[in-house]
């Protein structure tokens, strides 16, 4: 199908992804901070730091140098430190920032030169006014920033797609972290990874509800 570079292969979602892509042909770079829990899948298999510009400035160096063009980039990487914004320390919030924020903006900004003419951004994000709990407020502020981060960055690259993946809660390791139960109704991470594919398989971009 073409070349897809996932930004947190590691996860729930990116693993599913990587799987998902891979049953459909693709050729698959996947990018993690520890590529040892990468799915054997993936083609070929980086390190990074998704608040480490450098970390991730290698990892596109070196992926520019087995591919050609990348069709499909999404960043699924992720995390949380749950606590009052009162206690939160500040580690815990750079670290957070970092996953669900500047990560987007580092991975991104290295992928830009590497993506085909008519290639396809995708970001993980949430339904912003579930999640604005107590105990939750790095991660909310991370996520909310991401839908008028994407709008900027379609106006600056207009022939590139752009897609925010709005999705309720996932099951997936995150919820070890979080301060309160999985929901019952949570979605498998192989139903986001197919939705993902339908959008890019569509050629539509923007919000993607699930």
């Amino acid at each position: 199908m073409g070349d897809a570079l996932i930004w947190g292969a590691s996860g729930g979602i990116g693993s599913a992804l990587v799987r998902h892509l891979k049953q459909d042909g693709w050729r698959i770079f996947g990018a993690a901070r520890d590529t040892a829990r990468i799915p054997d899948e993936a083609d070929e298999k980086y390190a990074f730091e998704a608040g480490k510009a450098t970390t991730i400035a290698e990892a596109a160096r070196l992926l520019a140098m087995e591919s050609d063009a990348i069709d499909l980039m999404v960043y699924a990487a992720g995390g949380i430190r749950s606590n009052v914004l009162e206690k939160l320390s500040a580690d815990d919030w750079d670290n957070v920032i970092a996953a669900n924020l500047t990560g987007v903006q580092y991975t991104v900004q290295a992928s830009l030169p590497l993506m085909s003419k008519t290639g396809h951004i995708v970001v993980i994000g949430a339904y912003v006014d579930h999640i604005t709990l107590p105990r939750m407020g790095a991660y909310t502020a991370a996520k909310a920033a991401l839908e008028p981060l994407l709008k900027i960055m379609q106006k600056e690259n207009r022939k590139l797609k752009f897609t925010l993946v709005r999705s309720p809660a996932v099951d997936t390791p995150f919820w070890e972290n979080a301060p309160f139960n999985l929901p019952k109704t949570a979605l498998q991470p192989q139903a986001v990874a197919e939705a993902i594919v339908q959008r890019y398989h569509s050629g539509e971009d923007g919000l993607l509800d699930l």
